[in-house]
């Protein structure tokens, strides 16, 4: 399931109702203290209840009742749920989706006490008249007598099976006159049924920025508790068999005792029964910390090297659920990732990020203030956070909210001086150094007329032409008259490209010069020659990582080191192509003449 609107009502700074949407990346801004932790806290609160949990001063100071509000509404639902032990059903059959056919769950805690507990209540499009309101509560006598005061025949319905019951029920009314109704979680079987959704509900792992520095710090262990509850995620079909057999093993043992009790005290026996109370919690059974070669425990490093280490679980993370479609949904909440972090390692965390959020089944929420980090992140993604005549406001997804944004972190645009002809908006700073080499050897071998740097052009890497950085940019470029282009990775055949072929189409609805690389991205143009060693660099292949394999130079750094390298020939090379018609191509070539058109 993906989460795709929370609402706060009471929460701390939040007393009016107020409703946000999600994306799968999701990006508050604002100032300190503005209210933007609040959420990523509501959504520890809502999930777990554990790393944050709610108290009696979280209710607003200015509530008019005592009841602090947190709703998740989640889309995506699971084509089936299984109740009732082995009964199949869905949540629309169950008349447990809001009218707009998602899921809405709102945990109410009533702040009377120090530590309150939440009321749980599934907002739904429900049947309101008898006896068809509440059959979620009922036992399967009462679902029986039901179904038999409604002259409902017996081969409509499994009688062992509540969710067959329910369902000859339902399907017996003409109208079940259904609106939208809180329905309390609070008896028996309601709640089966809720346990039964929280195992498709998303796991959610807060990652906080102001922590104490302690030996069970959990900057290094909640990643790795996460390790071990994804973990546990994965093998739960065999562990829930494990239980079921422990249960049936231990339930045979208490039954042969009260066999025996039966010949010694009869009564005694009858009133007795086994009752398995509960399941093994695995989780604590696990430990897992990471080590350092020194002696030093990671727990008592700088917070830079623990934020660090955290930086990369988000990376590693981020490829093996590239590799693994079947693992489970993640939200991933973390305050202000800029925190104790060089620039250089800030760029690469979100890079982790985008790519954790727009290529897997994750979502990842964060929060920021840094102008740097602000700029890299898509604009769809925004929410930013203010006051507003003493009540605080999330807004998003409006021309002017960027506006905002980007005056209030002092962001700024690319400098665009007076010689500046047009832009070419770039993914990177390696991408600069390719396209400079690339036009001055199509341009020495007589390929095209001039270099985009010759004609005006100014290469401005933004991370991708959807962001906030870009959007300050090309404000700008607009405001100058200057037209605008862009070249950006395909990214083929990782799930990334159809959102990058998305946006390109876009911009070419718009008139605007856009490309893809035909291949993955440019270090796919490499030649053979460029290395030392015989290495073959395939068109879909991660070539960074196979280049880094071979030569020991940094991903990071490979385009810089054998780009230069390319000559006019190697490139006319690589650059070749046959169309769909049979028709010899040279990809770059005619990319950049058509380039080039903009200033002609």
């Amino acid at each position: 399931m993906i989460l795709k609107t929370v609402k706060l009502k009471n929460f701390r700074g939040y007393k009016n109702p107020i409703s946000v949407e999600f994306e799968e990346l999701t990006a508050f801004i604002g100032k300190n203290d503005a209210g933007k932790s609040t959420i990523l806290e509501a959504l520890e609160i809502f999930f777990n209840n554990s790393l944050v949990v709610c108290e009696r001063e979280d209710l607003n100071i200015n509530a008019d009742d005592s009841n602090i509000e947190i709703t998740c509404v989640f889309s995506d639902v699971p084509a089936e749920i299984v109740l009732d032990t082995s009964s199949r059903t869905d949540l629309s059959s169950e008349y447990l989706l809001n009218a707009d056919k998602e899921l809405e769950i709102k945990k109410v805690f009533k702040a009377t006490s120090a530590k309150p507990k939440p009321s749980i209540y599934i907002i739904c499009n429900h049947p309101t008249i008898e006896p068809y309101n509440d059959l979620l509560s009922k036992k399967r006598p009462e679902l029986k007598q039901i179904a038999k005061q409604l002259d409902i025949p017996e081969d409509k319905y499994n009688a062992t099976s509540n969710t067959s019951l329910r369902s000859a029920i339902l399907n017996s009314a003409e109208d079940l006159e259904c609106e939208s109704q809180e329905l309390l979680i609070d008896k028996e079987d309601s709640k089966k049924i809720y346990e039964s959704l929280e195992k498709f509900l998303p796991i959610y792992s807060l990652f906080q920025s102001d922590r104490a520095s302690k030996d069970n710090d959990k900057e290094v262990t909640d990643p790795m508790s996460l390790a071990i509850e994804q973990a546990l995620k994965e093998v739960m079909p065999e562990l829930d068999k494990i239980k079921e057999t422990v249960r049936k093993k231990a339930i045979e043992t208490a039954d042969r005792t009260l066999e025996k009790l039966k010949e010694m005290d009869k009564d005694l026996a009858k009133s007795l029964t086994p009752d398995f109370k509960s399941d093994p919690k695995f989780d604590s059974q696990f430990k897992l910390n990471i080590k350092s070669d020194d002696g030093i425990s990671i727990n008592k490093r700088g917070s830079g090297v623990r934020r660090l280490i955290l930086l990369n679980f988000f990376r590693a993370e981020a490829e093996r659920k590239l590799n693994d479609s079947n693992s489970r949904n993640i939200i991933y909440g973390f305050e202000e990732p800029e925190t104790s972090q060089h620039p250089k390692h800030q760029e690469m965390l979100i890079k982790s990020f985008i790519q954790l959020a727009y290529n897997t089944n994750s979502q990842v929420v964060l929060t920021t203030h840094t102008p740097a980090l602000a700029g890299l992140l898509p604009l769809e993604s925004l929410r930013f956070v203010t006051k507003q005549n003493e009540e605080r406001v999330i807004k998003s997804k409006d021309e002017d909210v960027y506006k905002e944004i980007t005056e209030t972190l002092g962001l700024m645009a690319e400098n665009i001086n007076a010689q500046t002809k047009a832009i070419l908006l770039l993914e990177g700073q390696g991408d600069v150094v390719f396209i400079r080499h690339l036009c001055d050897m199509l341009k020495e071998g007589g390929a095209i007329p001039a270099t985009l740097q010759e004609s005006g052009f100014a290469f401005i890497p933004t991370g991708g032409c959807g962001n906030l950085k870009s959007w300050k940019t090309l404000k700008l470029a607009d405001q100058f008259g200057v037209p605008w282009c862009v070249l950006q990775d395909s990214d083929e055949p990782t799930p990334a490209a159809q959102k990058n072929i998305e946006a390109i189409e876009s911009l070419r609805a718009q008139e605007i010069k856009a490309y893809l690389t035909r291949k993955r991205e440019p270090e796919n143009y490499l030649h053979s020659s460029c290395f030392d060693s015989p290495l073959v660099i395939g068109d879909y292949m991660d070539a960074k990582k196979e280049v880094n394999k071979h030569t020991r130079v940094a991903t990071s750094k490979v385009l810089e080191v054998y780009w230069p390298k390319m000559t006019f020939e190697n490139i006319r090379e690589v650059e070749k192509y046959t169309d769909d018609q049979g028709q010899t191509r040279f990809e770059f070539t005619e990319m950049i003449m058509d380039f080039l058109s903009l200033v002609d």
